[in-house]
């Protein structure tokens, strides 16, 4: 735990290595999908699919999985991230403004 004023979350930095043998099992069930793209949300002869549906891959774990790799996928292309949520804003600010121009308009 650690207590510093001003720091609000602490994230993963190069956790690749580390998240590939904590989650090995996940990892090899992956593998063993029909699609190298797959992205486990349906598509068929997902081996994590299966697996989930058998209950040999606990669903906790796999969603603890999914987490992670997120985060690290994140942390991976953090600027890239961060662009798009800049651009996103930028056009909501766009359409807000506009909307705005049209309501005193009237």
């Amino acid at each position: 735990m650690i207590d510093t004023p001003g720091m609000r979350e602490l994230g993963l930095w190069d956790a690749g290595d580390g998240l590939d043998r904590t989650f090995s099992d996940v990892e090899a069930l992956a593998a063993r999908c029909r699609f190298r793209d797959c992205t486990h949300t349906g598509e068929p002869g997902c081996a994590v699919a299966q697996a989930l549906e058998t209950g040999s891959l606990d669903r906790a774990r796999w969603q603890s999985y999914q987490k992670l790799r997120t985060e690290q996928d994140f942390a991976a292309d953090s600027a890239g991230w961060l662009a798009a949520k800049e651009k996103k804003f930028k056009e909501i600010s766009k359409i807000n403004k506009a909307n705005r121009s049209r309501s005193s308009g009237k």
